[in-house]
């Protein structure tokens, strides 16, 4: 048994910490695919009208590099927290810091705030903040393992 695995034990808050995530990511990974595949119906499913369409349609490359490190990065996240593997708190990092610099160049200088409304833009900053929650957790969890 190696040392990582000997400080990390399943516990209930783990559990239920994976639990909640998986969940969360699970909607982004849907989220994820069905707005790269420009699934109309799905579009329509959300009231999305012609300027937020257009706004994924013409999505530029650098905000989609940290779309997809952010949406997949949190699922590597919570496998690498359930096999009990450090490397979680590190690639929580990683997803934290694409998903800040997605909001900050969309938000910033895409004007996403305006185009997807507030509720959804609430909604990103608040999984902004929880991604930093876990993050947080992650440290905890392993940081016997930096010693």
């Amino acid at each position: 048994m190696s040392k990582e695995e000997k400080n990390v034990r399943y516990s209930w808050h783990l559990l239920l910490i994976v639990a909640v995530f998986l969940f969360l990511y699970g909607i982004a990974v849907y989220d994820y695919i069905m707005t790269v595949s420009h699934n109309q119906t799905y579009f329509e499913y959300l009231r999305y009208n012609q300027v937020v369409i257009d706004y994924f349609t013409n999505y530029p490359p650098v905000p989609f590099v940290f779309w997809t490190i952010n949406v997949f990065g949190g699922v590597v996240t919570l496998l690498l927290m359930l096999l009990k593997k450090e490397m979680a708190f590190f690639f929580s990092i990683i997803t934290f810091v694409s998903m800040l610099l997605l909001d900050f160049v969309t938000f910033g200088f895409l004007n996403r705030w305006n185009v997807i409304g507030a509720k959804a833009s609430t909604i990103d900053v608040l999984m902004l903040a929880l991604t930093l929650g876990l993050c947080v957790y992650n440290y905890f969890l392993f940081k016997k393992s930096y010693k």
